[in-house]
């Protein structure tokens, strides 16, 4: 038999049971997700903070240049 598509394979009863179990039970196992992730370390951080500043100035300059650009062709032909 196939579950639903919005029923997990498990079944409703064991889902039923899991939502009944808390706020704390969120938290611990919210906790313990927490513990798997691999954080990056201090070089790890900054070369990727880095990178998104270089990346959002030039992203910020490009749209700057295409908006100038835009508007002194508009301005040409005489439609602003």
């Amino acid at each position: 038999m196939m579950a639903k598509p919005n029923e997990s394979v498990r079944g409703p009863v064991v889902e039923a049971k899991r939502e009944r179990r808390g706020v704390f039970a969120f938290f611990r196992e919210s906790y313990l997700e927490l513990k798997k992730v691999r954080w990056p370390n201090r070089r790890e951080l900054v070369s990727f903070t880095a990178a998104a500043l270089v990346f959002t100035l030039v992203m910020g300059l490009l749209v700057t240049a295409f908006d100038l650009i835009v508007s002194r062709l508009m301005s040409l032909i005489g439609l602003i």
